[in-house]
């Protein structure tokens, strides 16, 4: 089968300590791109050990190695499995991709990387299939005598119909059903604090309706996918879209249990036919990136969305049966105390059934830094959110609201009870 430069390619997830375990579809969607030329496998090895995770990693005898990272927190990870594989003597080439390795490609090369991928991967690992690593090539970046040589960006695919569907086939079943799918890529916004636009560039990129609901009925008939879930960073970039997608889903029945999906507020609100649309095509979860209710913080990071429309969204997707997650970040720059003090309050006045409170994670690369410098996260921010968290979900509000939810039928029930079943949600107490 081999054409290339190399006969046999294993793509890794690094082990890590990590509740996103998106990196097999990851791996699935960039192994399409070589199979037709390449004996390609995936290896999963979250939750191994780092020497068992050399010893899966060459297993197939690979003489190409590609590690995916999602972010920056899986390179440190992926930096003792490289530096692991080089002590047990391991010959084979290595690369790396993914949104880690861009943030901290240095750090990588370093540790033994022979090259990172630069953003979108597909046609660069199919380059580097086909021709090896060469210095200087388009969407990579290099060490050549302890000098980084980075290569021209690399065109981004347009339009995204020509991608293969991903190789699950390659890659291990998901846990409890939960089918990963990208519906679009990148996002039309510049939040500053988001890494998506140095990934893609600030251009949203849409597969087509037809796409789309043709990859989730073949879920659904040949994997058996209980839910679905569009991992894009912003699925509701195109209303007029959605809209479609929801018509073709609807008019074709391709029904999992649900969908999983996220979107911004403002979207969703801007027209009073499209939640009940996606409520009817079985849209059921949707999760919202708020990051901050603070109007001050929010127009300092580019997100001015108003609380308004925030209670709006939430409201509306209660009486629809839509199970709402609002996603907040603590320590995000031009935060007060005062803002922080309020974070649950609004938090909870604003609606949601569910909450994520994150640390704010500095980025290479990108204009906003903590407030402690470098790119570590800070111990009050990680703190907090946890208490926040717990804070928020014992809150009497949002236990009433749950609980009645709990008392219906349908997914938004389900979501509920499992919500409330969920013993993370009891850990911690608000910070002081």
């Amino acid at each position: 089968m081999a054409k290339g430069k190399f006969k046999k390619i294993a793509l890794v997830k690094p082990p890590e300590r990590s509740t996103l375990n998106f990196g097999t579809f990851s791996l699935a969607v960039i192994a399409a791109a070589a199979r037709d030329i390449v004996d390609i496998s995936i290896v999963d090895t979250t939750n191994l050990s780092v020497d068992r995770a050399v010893k899966e990693v060459m297993e197939p005898e690979p003489d190409l190695i590609g590690i995916t990272l999602m972010g920056a927190e899986s390179v440190p990870f992926a930096v003792s499995l490289v530096r692991a594989l080089k002590e047990a003597k391991n010959t084979s080439t290595i690369i790396a991709g993914g949104h880690g390795a861009v943030l901290l490609s240095r750090d990588l090369l370093n540790a033994g990387v022979d090259c990172c991928v630069l953003g979108e991967g597909e046609s660069t690992f199919r380059d580097i299939v086909e021709r090896g690593i060469v210095t200087g090539m388009p969407g990579t970046v290099t060490l050549e005598e302890n000098r980084v040589v980075k290569g021209p960006p690399r065109s981004l695919i347009f339009p995204l119909d020509r991608l293969e569907l991903p190789a699950r086939d390659l890659m291990p079943p998901p846990p409890e059903g939960v089918y990963l799918m990208e519906t679009s890529r990148g996002c039309p916004h510049q939040c500053k604090f988001c890494e998506t636009t140095r990934f893609y560039g600030r251009r949203w990129r849409p597969y087509s309706p037809e796409r789309v609901v043709r990859e989730a009925k073949l879920l659904i008939d040949k994997y058996n996918a209980w839910i679905i879930h569009f991992a894009d960073d912003n699925f509701s970039a195109s209303i007029k879209r959605v809209k479609k997608i929801c018509e073709k889903i609807i008019k074709e029945e391709v029904f999992p249990a649900f969908y999983m999906l996220s979107a911004r507020a403002d979207d969703l609100v801007s027209d009073p036919d499209l939640l009940p649309l996606m409520a009817k095509a079985r849209m059921l979860r949707i999760s919202v990136g708020v990051e901050t209710l603070a109007a001050d913080v929010a127009r300092e990071i580019d997100k001015p969305i108003p609380f308004d429309v925030y209670k709006q969204a939430f409201t509306r997707m209660r009486e629809l049966g839509i199970f709402s997650v609002a996603s907040l970040i603590l320590g995000l720059p031009g935060e007060t105390p005062q803002d922080r003090a309020r974070t649950v309050e609004l938090a909870v006045e604003a609606g949601p059934d569910s909450a994520h409170f994150l640390p704010f994670q500095p980025q290479a690369g990108l204009p906003l830094k903590g407030k402690h410098g470098g790119y570590d996260l800070d111990p009050d921010d990680l703190r907090d959110a946890v208490a926040f968290e717990s804070a928020f979900f014992n809150h009497p509000t949002v236990q009433t609201r749950l609980k009645t939810l709990a008392e219906l039928d349908g997914i938004q029930a389900m979501l509920a009870r499992s919500t409330l079943n969920n013993p993370v949600h009891k850990k911690g107490s608000p910070g002081k």
